[in-house]
């Protein structure tokens, strides 16, 4: 299910291993780590890694883990502070984000949205990443599902399906709704 609480991209930048910083407005509330957005233009998803804080005074969330930005004491004017306090704000923060099954960053002026995923009933696994599955429902909704969430995720595979479970973790069950066991 996606938050409808859109926030737009203001700036994105590659740093290094398709590792993106990201500078969003319209944050009203945390991010999470390991929170998931997911572009409203074009379906991509990224996992949140670290919130930036470039200044003691930021309000940090619960569940945000965070790393300092490191500015050079030269280059800190009190210009710098003002913008700081006016990105306050205007809820825009930084945040160090993490592409899933794609290469691409988010492009400025872009809507996400927070996305987690809730289904009542079995969605069908579409591709496999590294440690997310992309799911779509018989709607053709995507959506992401770490692989930690589902039991025997080793087995899986591109066509089995997830089965909502009230406990923490989901089932994997083939299209008539049996227990996956493969060697």
């Amino acid at each position: 299910m996606d938050s409808q609480i859109r926030v737009k991209v203001l700036q994105s930048n590659f740093i290094n291993n398709f590792e993106i910083i990201i500078v969003i407005a319209n944050v009203e509330n945390e991010i999470p780590s390991e929170g998931v957005l997911k572009s409203i233009n074009s379906n991509l998803f990224w996992e949140v890694q670290n919130r930036i804080i470039e200044n003691i005074s930021e309000k940090i969330g619960e569940y945000e883990e965070t790393i300092n930005s490191h500015t050079n004491k030269a280059d800190y004017n009190f210009r710098n502070d003002e913008i700081l306090k006016q990105r306050e704000v205007k809820n825009i923060r930084v945040y160090k984000i993490k592409p899933i099954g794609n290469t691409q960053k988010p492009e400025i002026g872009e809507d996400l949205v927070f996305h987690v995923t809730t289904f009542r009933s079995k969605i069908q696994i579409k591709e496999i990443y590294e440690h997310y599955f992309l799911l779509e429902d018989k709607n053709g909704y995507n959506a992401v599902i770490p692989k930690r969430k589902v039991l025997k995720n080793s087995k899986a595979k591109v066509g089995d399906y997830i089965r909502h479970c009230e406990h923490q973790y989901h089932d994997l069950v083939d299209e008539n709704d049996n227990f996956i066991y493969r060697n």
